[in-house]
């Protein structure tokens, strides 16, 4: 990426952290559109053969389980979906499906510390690349850090789910 695609990017997401809702957004959705949702899945499922709507094996329930389990890393939860391998090779902090637990925010703090120093290091160097590469690190850090606290403000917000049971609630933060 260029120097100045990496500065448009930052300039950006500033301008996106900048801007203030009048009032608190909300997804709403409409009743008819949900209705007819449910229509169409029951359509869908019901063209489907049935031996596709089993009950899972246990080992199949086991791996289901274990995929959540993986998703706990060291900054908080990856929300990639089942079955789906890590595409951003553990970069987490630039994986937009990153979930920050707010416990996590003073990790963050030191991570965005060794990145401004590795970023000296590279402006002394003349390593143009390796700058590009932390200013956009440095700019995902950043918006995540923002999410983690704008959670820390509002908290979770229930969906009258169950919890999975296999979940310890200390090692998840929910």
């Amino acid at each position: 990426m260029i120097p100045t695609a990496v500065s448009h990017l930052m300039t950006l997401a500033e301008a996106f952290r900048e801007f203030q809702y009048p009032s608190t957004p909300l997804a709403v959705f409409d009743d008819d559109i949900v209705r007819h949702y449910q229509q169409f899945l029951d359509r869908r499922r019901a063209q489907r053969p049935q031996s596709e709507y089993r009950e899972p094996t246990k080992t199949e329930w086991s791996e289901f389980n274990k995929h959540f389990d993986k998703r706990r890393v060291e900054l908080g939860s990856c929300g990639r979906p089942y079955g789906t391998p890590c595409q951003h090779e553990h970069a987490c902090i630039r994986c937009p499906m990153l979930s920050i637990n707010p416990k996590m925010l003073p990790r963050l703090d030191e991570r965005e510390e060794d990145l401004l120093a590795r970023r000296e290091r590279a402006i002394a160097e003349d390593w143009r690349g390796e700058i590009d590469g932390l200013d956009l690190t440095l700019a995902f850090l950043r918006s995540k850090r923002e999410q983690a606290r704008r959670f820390e403000r509002t908290g979770p917000v229930p969906l009258g789910l169950s919890a999975v049971p296999h979940q310890n609630p200390q090692l998840t933060g929910g």
